[in-house]
């Protein structure tokens, strides 16, 4: 890496010979202009014709400054995106768990990457804490063909609140399990992130209305970046389908439009906020909300919201992400939750807003 002085050098060298080819690199993220931008420079020389002669406009010498004050920036000052590799659910080797009702105890599997079992991509456990009666099955299955399956078919259950939460698991959980050999890597401080964007491809089929099903972004923030349990952590729900019998319910606090990107298309989303105990639950505003969607959120505008929302910004540290479904309040459940993506694009560093007269002008 070159020193300050150095960079100053090339710099000046740049703009004072009127190099044949300026290439502008290593600028923060959002100055840099889209696509590869060459800009071409021909030395103005006496007698050449006219159409020879270069002229920078003075925004382009603005971009040179960004470009002299980019190279004096530290590594750490500039962006990066970190993006889950196996977003097309296509990479692992086939993996699954398997529950037979009744009892509380869960199993889990990690799913491996398929050239190196000793990389984990995920983590699949059924979570079965409430069903203590009952009949049937629960299966969750990674087939390493693009997609996930949760398919629930019980009977007798108890009725009363959520039976179960079968998840799909990325990072840590509030105990410090971590499955997370793709480039994101958690527990992160929600200080540290510019935006934490997640694109999830699913369905829910079967039936999924007259009891208690979600889909849940169940994440947990908190009071450090090595908590030992759930105690140290604030839990945050982002529900994009909600179709319970009887309303969570909680102190309402606002409703929040939300950019997302559904099925391709770029429009807002509304959330109800609620806080309820050491729950922070975002609804949809629309209810049941969206039983089967491709949505791109950035979901950390949710966590920042729930901190300020709760009340108290010692909670900053981002677990992982826990996307699943929870069921309950009827005897007989039987539904399945498809996932055929699931990609999460961890960015951080500084992120300086974007210019907007950001232009290069090479006349002749």
């Amino acid at each position: 890496m070159k020193n300050n002085a150095t960079c100053l050098t090339t710099a000046c060298e740049v703009i004072g010979r009127a190099w044949h080819s300026v290439i502008l690199t290593n600028l923060p993220c959002s100055l840099l202009p889209s696509g590869n931008h060459k800009f071409e420079a021909k030395p103005e020389v006496d007698r050449m014709p006219h159409s020879y002669r270069v002229r920078f406009s003075s925004n382009l010498k603005m971009l040179l400054a960004a470009a002299i004050a980019a190279a004096i920036l530290p590594a750490a000052g500039r962006c990066q995106t970190l993006a889950t590799t196996d977003s097309a659910l296509n990479t692992g080797a086939a993996a699954s768990t398997s529950y037979k009702a009744p009892g509380t105890s869960g199993t889990n599997t990690p799913v491996h990457l398929a050239t190196n079992s000793s990389k984990n991509l995920w983590l699949l456990y059924n979570n079965p804490w409430g069903i203590k009666s009952g009949s049937g099955t629960m299966t969750q299955t990674y087939g390493g063909n693009g997609s996930i399956t949760t398919a629930i078919n019980l009977t007798g259950l108890p009725g009363g609140g959520v039976d179960a939460y079968p998840f799909v698991l990325y990072g840590c959980d509030p105990w410090m399990d971590c499955f997370q050999d793709q480039p994101p890597q958690f527990p992160k401080q929600l200080s540290a992130i510019s935006s934490l964007m997640v694109d999830v491809s699913y369905s829910m089929t079967g039936n999924i209305t007259g009891s208690d099903i979600d889909l849940l972004f169940d994440e947990w923030v908190c009071n450090s970046g090595t908590p030992s349990d759930s105690s140290q952590c604030l839990e945050i729900e982002v529900l994009p389908y909600y179709s319970f019998v009887n309303f969570g319910g909680g102190t309402f606090i606002k409703t929040i439009n939300e950019p997302v990107t559904l099925n391709g298309t770029t429009t807002t989303f509304s959330f109800d906020e609620y806080v309820g105990g050491t729950n922070v639950l975002f609804y949809p505003h629309t209810m049941p909300g969206l039983a089967a969607a491709e949505l791109k959120f950035n979901l950390l505008d949710f966590l920042k919201a729930g901190v300020t929302a709760f009340g108290d910004n010692s909670y900053q540290y981002v677990a992982g992400i826990e996307l699943g479904t929870e069921f309950g309040a009827s005897s007989t459940q039987n539904f399945t939750l498809t996932l055929n993506k699931l990609e999460i694009d961890q960015s951080t560093g500084a992120q300086p807003a974007a210019p907007t007269n950001l232009t290069s002008v090479v006349t002749p």
